[in-house]
């Protein structure tokens, strides 16, 4: 029989292994957009990124384009900001795009996506391969989304990442959520995407498709997708070089 010391260390090694395969669940705190139209729990470390901080981590040649613009209200991250401040992109965070209206969503919804990332990619030259696109509901009310699987892969120094995209019906808003992190540590981070993603609500109900009279849906073409606002941004950088 084994001695008591040998199983205790025995039981502390498979303990530590677990933990290393499983680890530990961040700790959350409610996040209000200031619209005041969503509320979702995110880590208890994390805050919107301010328009000046922005500015200041754009210039870091490493950073994730998608930092280097902030809108308070219309396209934003939220994060561990002082972790990019310092030059630090290894953490994920959640890129957040709030339009006007609701998308209409044809039968075609996958294959205008797709096409959307498409022309984003020619234009800014990074590789969006997107994949599992299809309708799914979540959050404590249900909500019928749009979601898909997205891997950007730009040109160094700035390294590839991956994100689960969830495109929401707000009733008086489009909300999208991209929750990103490096593509190495996405099978990491998926399960505790989708637990942050039971405690999405919404404030108003989603106001569905309606008659076309009533023009309260917007083409998902020509709608405020993450990719549009890349565009801009590069467009943006651009005329700044």
């Amino acid at each position: 029989m084994a001695s008591i010391p040998t199983t205790c260390r025995r039981l502390v090694a498979a303990l530590a292994l677990l933990a290393i395969a499983c680890p530990a669940q961040t700790q959350l705190r409610e996040f209000r957009n200031r619209a005041l139209t969503f509320r979702i729990d995110l880590p208890a470390n994390w805050r919107q990124l301010a328009p000046s901080e922005a500015l200041r981590i754009g210039e870091n040649p490493k950073a994730p384009a998608e930092l280097g613009l902030s809108q308070p209200g219309g396209y934003y991250a939220v994060g561990p900001v002082d972790e990019w401040l310092a030059g630090v992109f290894t953490s994920p965070w959640v890129q957040v795009v709030e339009q006007d209206k609701e998308w209409h969503l044809g039968d075609d919804f996958a294959a205008q996506l797709a096409e959307q990332w498409r022309k984003t990619g020619a234009a800014t030259g990074v590789e969006y391969e997107l994949r599992d696109i299809r309708r799914d509901k979540v959050g404590a009310q249900a909500r019928e989304v749009l979601t898909a699987r997205r891997t950007s892969t730009p040109k160094p120094p700035r390294l590839p990442h991956a994100s689960l995209d969830v495109h929401a019906p707000a009733g008086v808003q489009e909300v999208t959520l991209s929750f990103t992190c490096p593509v190495a540590e996405y099978a990491r981070w998926d399960p505790e995407f989708h637990r942050w993603l039971q405690t999405l609500a919404f404030a108003h109900a989603a106001r569905g498709e309606q008659k076309l009279s009533d023009r309260l849906w917007t083409p998902i073409l020509s709608g405020a997708v993450v990719g549009l606002v890349l565009l801009l941004l590069y467009k943006h950088t651009r005329r700044r070089g």
